[in-house]
């Protein structure tokens, strides 16, 4: 046994030694059979083999250099000097596009999109240089860049999704890209769908019929895979809502895992689709089978206010105005003179059906709704009386749509005294908010609406009480001290709106002579200033300015009409009648220039120099001139005089 164990190690040393033998010797046994003298033994060969292809596997995940590049471009792809001469490579470059579709190339791929092959190893990597992309707009090479990392593109791909949606807001595209990105070999992971139905859901306008099936085809896709979670759920409800077709959420809701639920979040989700029915019927229908459903537990503000915002919804204005009664029940808001009652057949649940005490508090966001639906329904006395509730009570509820919201219903509520009421919620909202461009254009339009009223426009008593209204909001706004100036001058720009206003209350030549000079006056100290410089404006500018001019035109031809002589007057005679003559000619003078200035802008003319130069000269004499005083003209409110402030 001994002997034979002895015997077999020997002979597999003599193998291994014969196995092992030196490179050298190998060499001479070659040389002695062959007669051949061998440069490297097979291990050398193998060895530099190998170390080649480690080198070429190394080069490979190398880009060219920009100069390589063009040489390969020029000569295994025929481009010609000229398109390489205009051409930019790298990857801030537009204009190196075409050869990214041109050629299969890796390295080449490499050196236009600014990465090597060991970067796209690292998805982190990809990710950033794929956010880069899209902050440069270049939607093309993110997604060569993403198909080139493979499975390492994930969450690159997932970025350009997102870009399609929020950016682009193209629902077609994001859609496509998440049916394409299979083919290329990168799979969605566990946030994909998400993000798909969220930027979806987000988008400002409602997706069609034919995406909105195809949003639906894949959460169901995703549903019998068992790859739909809570979350993803509600994304693609979230999705379904902002569609066109008002049943697809609820589709998707009866074809649910039965692993999942639903939350809160869900159900104020079915609410908000069930607001977009146009069938009051079909609507109330399916509200009373949600609010049947919802778990006490969830039951919360959010989707009371869901509940509330259904019945505001509605087409038939009884059933709309039971929003501000579910308003009142279930959020303790209520004027003190509320009387609104329950269409017949309408019954409200108590709180008490979801074991709730108490009411919920409300928010900004009810308040807006509850504002929005008093003036859907033209409840403007109740909105008058919330409103001065609230902003004794709680101000802090009020947002800025809701005073605006409340300029427009006293515009449209109460026409012959809305501009006072306007200005004073506009001063409350002055009082808690930074006020807006919006908000002052409102007040404008309330003016104009009380102006174009024969009750403001038959006297001249309420003409000058509005005018100094007017005048008194404008320059608190809109004027500032110039140089040699003691009073404020109110900038041209408020001259587009006080235009619109002086020329409605003048529809029945209801201003009188003395008002219309002390417009008038007011007018030219903006002139005078240079406000009305071609050279001082925008040319965004330039539409306003003319608007101003045509309209001051218009009532310089109104104001010259007072001052016209039945019969032709003798200059070399003196009296009332040539003072009339001389006045109204020195109106008419202005207006003429006011229309040179018109051309001016109208690129009529060139010289604008010479023309606002006669403007300024010709205003001043103006100014300067006193206005005959043989007009019987009644005594205008003086425009400082504080008027009394109502309350709305």
């Amino acid at each position: 046994m001994i002997k034979n164990g002895i015997r077999f190690l020997a002979r597999q040393l003599h193998v291994q030694h014969s196995l092992n033998k030196s490179q050298v010797k190998e060499k001479l046994t070659h040389l002695e059979r062959n007669n051949e003298v061998l440069k490297r033994s097979r291990k050398e060969q193998e060895r530099q083999a190998e170390k080649r292809r480690v080198q070429l596997k190394k080069l490979n995940k190398t880009s060219y250099t920009k100069q390589h590049a063009r040489h390969v471009l020029k000569n295994r792809y025929e481009v010609s000097n000229e398109s390489l001469s205009s051409t930019e490579l790298g990857p801030t470059s537009g204009s190196d596009l075409r050869f990214l579709k041109l050629t299969h190339d890796k390295r080449m791929m490499y050196t236009i999109l600014g990465v090597t092959g060991e970067q796209l190893r690292d998805s982190k990597l990809v990710a950033g240089d794929v956010a880069k992309f899209l902050a440069r707009n270049q939607l093309e090479k993110a997604v060569f860049l993403a198909r080139l990392a493979k499975s390492r593109g994930i969450v690159g791909m997932n970025k350009i999704m997102e870009h399609f949606c929020r950016e682009q807001q193209d629902a077609k595209s994001a859609i496509d890209l998440y049916s394409w990105r299979k083919k290329w070999g990168i799979p969605p992971n566990e946030l994909t769908h998400t993000l798909l139905f969220d930027g979806l859901a987000n988008l400002p306008s409602p997706l069609s019929e034919k995406h909105a099936q195809r949003v639906l085809k894949i959460a169901t896709q995703l549903i019998e895979k068992d790859g739909l979670n809570q979350m993803g759920l509600n994304a693609a409800l979230s999705a379904l809502v902002n569609s066109e077709n008002d049943e697809l959420v609820f589709k998707l809701f009866d074809a649910k895992p039965k692993n999942v639920i639903g939350d809160a979040i869900t159900y104020t989700l079915l609410l908000r689709g069930a607001a977009k029915i146009k069938d009051d019927m079909l609507c109330m229908t399916r509200v009373d089978d949600i609010m049947a459903r919802i778990p006490k537990r969830f039951m919360d503000a959010r989707i009371m206010y869901e509940y509330c915002r259904v019945w505001h919804h509605r087409r038939d204005s009884k059933l709309s105005m039971v929003a501000a009664i579910a308003i009142e029940k279930y959020f303790g808001i209520k004027a003190s003179s509320s009387e609104l009652q329950l269409p017949e057949g309408v019954r409200l649940p108590d709180l008490q059906y979801w074991d709730i005490k108490q009411p919920y508090r409300p928010d900004s966001f009810l308040i807006d709704l509850l504002f929005e639906n008093y003036e859907k329904n033209r409840n403007f006395d109740l909105a008058s009386e919330t409103y001065k509730e609230l902003t004794a009570t709680q101000p802090k509820l009020m947002r800025i749509s809701v005073y605006e919201r409340m300029i427009k219903m006293v515009t449209s509520g109460y026409p012959t005294r809305c501009a006072q009421m306007a200005v004073c919620v506009f001063k409350d909202m002055d009082a808690h908010h930074k006020i807006n461009k919006n908000s002052m254009l409102l007040v404008y339009k309330s003016f104009e609406r009380q102006a174009g009223k024969k009750f403001t426009n038959a006297t001249s008593a309420n003409i000058d009480e509005l005018l100094d209204q007017l005048f008194e909001f404008a320059t608190s706004l809109e004027s500032k001290h110039w140089k040699d100036s003691k009073t404020k001058i109110l900038n041209w720009k408020a001259w587009m709106f006080c235009w619109n206003v002086i020329n409605k209350c003048n529809e029945r030549h209801g201003i009188n002579a003395v008002r219309s000079k002390w417009v008038l006056d007011q007018f030219i100290m903006t002139i005078v200033t240079g406000q009305t410089k071609l050279q001082n404006l925008e040319r965004q500018d330039y539409a306003g300015m003319k608007h101003v001019n045509i309209e001051s035109v218009r009532f310089l031809s109104s104001f010259a009409e007072m001052f016209k002589s039945p019969a032709e007057i003798n200059e070399a005679i003196d009296g009332p009648e040539r003072d009339n003559f001389l006045y109204r000619r020195l109106l008419l003078r202005l207006k003429d220039r006011i229309l040179d200035q018109v051309d001016l802008i109208e690129g009529k003319s060139d010289n604008a120099q010479s023309v606002e130069e006669a403007l300024r000269q010709t205003a001043q004499k103006l100014q300067l001139t006193k206005m005959p005083s043989n007009l019987k003209c009644e005594s205008p409110v003086k425009a400082s005089t504080q008027q009394a402030q109502p309350t709305v």
